[in-house]
Parts: C-alpha cells; sequence; structure tokens
C-alpha cells in the first residue's frame, strides 16, 4: 500500500512538474525549431537559410538579416582603442570568401541570390580571417548557378 502511494505521489509530482507530454504540430513552445504552417523552421541564431530568407519577403541581405535575425546586426566585440579614438568599428561583411567592406554593402546583395547568410563572432572571424573584425562578420553565401 505504502509503495503504490508513492509511486502514483511521483507520477502526479511529474505531470505537475512540467511533465504535459507532447506539443501539437506548429507549435512555438519547446526547445525545438519554431514553425507554422508553411513557413520554414528557425535554425541557429547565427546562421539564415536560403528557405527562410524566400519565407521572410526580404528584397536584399541587409533587409533578410534585419526582418529574420536583428541580433546579426549588434556587434558582440569589446570597444577597442581604434572605437575610442572615434575610428569606424562596423560588422564586417564577406560575399563569397571576399570581404566587400561593412555589414552596410549587404543592401547591395539581392535577397534571392543567397543561399546562407552567417555571422562570425570576433573571435571566430579573426581565428578565420586575421585581424580588422572588432565587431565581428557576417558571412554571405551566394547561390551559383
Amino acid at each position: 500500500m505504502r509503495r503504490g502511494t508513492l509511486l502514483l505521489g511521483a507520477a502526479l509530482l511529474g505531470v505537475a512538474c512540467g511533465g504535459g507530454g507532447g506539443s501539437a504540430a506548429g507549435s512555438v513552445s519547446g526547445g525545438g525549431p519554431k514553425t507554422t504552417a508553411g513557413s520554414p523552421a528557425r535554425g541557429s541564431a547565427n546562421v539564415i537559410l536560403s528557405d527562410e530568407i524566400e519565407a521572410s519577403g526580404a528584397t536584399n541581405a541587409l533587409d533578410a538579416i534585419q526582418r529574420l535575425r536583428p541580433a546579426m546586426l549588434r556587434g558582440r566585440g569589446a570597444v577597442t582603442l581604434e572605437a575610442s579614438a572615434g575610428g569606424p568599428v562596423a560588422i564586417m561583411l564577406r560575399v563569397d570568401d571576399i570581404l566587400v567592406g561593412t555589414i552596410d554593402q549587404a543592401t547591395n546583395i539581392a535577397a534571392l541570390s543567397i543561399k546562407e547568410i552567417r555571422f562570425l563572432s570576433p573571435p571566430d572571424a579573426t581565428t578565420r580571417f586575421g585581424t580588422g573584425y572588432p565587431k565581428g562578420a557576417v558571412l554571405i553565401t551566394t547561390k551559383r548557378r
């Protein structure tokens, strides 16, 4: 009898502490990818894929980032000597592994030509490309025909 009471109590405690079971299809709660009927799953906070860009209705790369991952536009690096001296410090933009300038240049890239947009933190960008990325880098990979 006592053992049955303990098992029943443990089961009730498990349900009361968030045991509610599965979630309905298309639900945005929980830890999985966020989806709604007809829209692509949202992936990593640092990556935007072409299907998500197309579904967003964005016209250029900067518009896609602003709509889908605005946090990419907030540099994540520390304030540097260059910044304290009044120099320009911006997120750098690389398209197909070629440095094209700052993130402002992303307005020149048509959204439908993009395969992937990826943000690299300042340490990751510096490790991969060398110095000059105090706020990180946005890498755009275009669709090659």
